[in-house]
């Protein structure tokens, strides 16, 4: 390989100020097109797949419930 070789393969990988922000740009319009609550993704979970999705939900309390303190302070109560 030439140096003229390295530097054309080099530039691919490291864009232009002009190219990252295009990147940029481009990135954020899709994630910001993609976004959708939280709710709308469980809803659509439990239409999809009902006792799944419940089943889903119901792992998800319990998560919640046992990883943080204040589920620690709910378990603590109810035994």
């Amino acid at each position: 390989m030439t140096d003229a070789e390295i530097t054309r393969v080099w530039s691919t990988l490291e864009p232009s100020t002009r190219e990252r922000a295009r990147i940029e740009t481009r990135v954020l319009e899709w994630v910001e097109a993609g976004e959708t609550s939280l709710v709308t993704e469980w809803l659509d979970v439990i239409r999809v797949n009902p006792i799944g999705g419940l089943g889903l939900v119901a792992a998800s309390a319990a998560a919640l419930l046992m990883l943080t303190p204040i589920g620690w302070i709910a378990s603590s109560m109810l035994r």
